[in-house]
């Protein structure tokens, strides 16, 4: 499935930052933390969501033309009518949106319910670079605490998993578990892009079998990361067996009830 060249951009700088955009040429995806438009602490300054098309998404669009074709811009504090403001991830490729998130898990200690509305849709998108078409898709922070929403993406044909966050380091532990997990459970590659700072931590990647394949603490003081993926991961998690097609679906109730129950050949 060939190699698909990822730079993670983890600390304060961003693409309308030229110094900084120089140090992120020769990657397929350019990938952004949460909130990469300031944080929570800009948030309760008083920051003001920012509008499509604006000066500051405009440069992740630009940066896809002249950096990478592929840009996910983190997220942002967005807002688009009908009168809503969301914390939002926008992908964009060779300057055009191909793909919107909005984080439908809003994590009260941080004064989400405040600022944003839970988002209603998931959805994956194609990445095509030559020699490589998979499926791709991202979740925000939070929303990793909930395995149902990745599966619901994998059922659909998830080959690799972006996760922007804000997580900290004080919960590290469970950051690190839970990308680990939903990389396990779904045989995908997942990639943790944490921001840095007192409101971050660190960033990582797994690959379809959990092993780990960059933390970046392998790279202290280092604001971007280039990591490179073998596609073909995928291919020899899914031949040793496929958890999706064996997965036995369960609806709550007074008693658990089998919903489907799609069968293979055994682990």
């Amino acid at each position: 499935m060939g190699l698909l060249r990822i730079r993670l951009c983890t600390g304060p700088g961003t693409v309308t930052t030229t110094l900084v955009a120089k140090r992120l040429e020769g990657a397929d995806m350019l990938v952004f933390p949460e909130l990469v438009d300031g944080g929570y602490a800009a948030l309760r300054a008083g920051a003001s969501p920012h509008r499509p098309g604006d000066q500051f998404l405009s440069s992740f669009a630009s940066a896809s033309q002249t950096l990478a074709p592929y840009c996910i811009a983190g997220s942002v504090f967005l807002r688009q009518p009908p009168p809503r403001t969301s914390n939002t991830s926008l992908v964009y490729c060779r300057g055009q949106l191909v793909h919107r998130y909005d984080k439908i898990h809003l994590f009260r200690p941080s004064g989400d319910h405040r600022y944003f509305r839970p988002g209603t849709h998931i959805r994956t998108f194609r990445v095509t670079l030559p020699g490589v078409r998979i499926s791709c898709g991202v979740i925000i922070c939070y929303d990793l605490r909930f395995p149902e929403l990745v599966r619901a993406m994998a059922r659909g044909g998830l080959d690799v998993l972006f996760v922007p966050a804000r997580w900290p380091a004080v919960r590290d532990d469970a950051w690190r578990t839970l990308l680990k997990a939903r990389a396990i459970e779904n045989q995908v590659f997942v990639v943790g892009c944490n921001a840095s700072g007192e409101e971050g931590g660190w960033s990582y990647a797994f690959d379809p079998l959990g092993g780990m394949v960059f933390d970046s603490r392998w790279e202290p003081g280092e604001e971007s990361h280039l990591l490179v993926f073998d596609l073909g991961r995928i291919a020899d998690a899914r031949g040793l067996h496929r958890n999706l097609n064996e997965a036995v679906v369960l609806r709550s109730g007074p008693r658990l009830r089998t919903v489907t129950a799609r069968r293979g050949r055994g682990a």
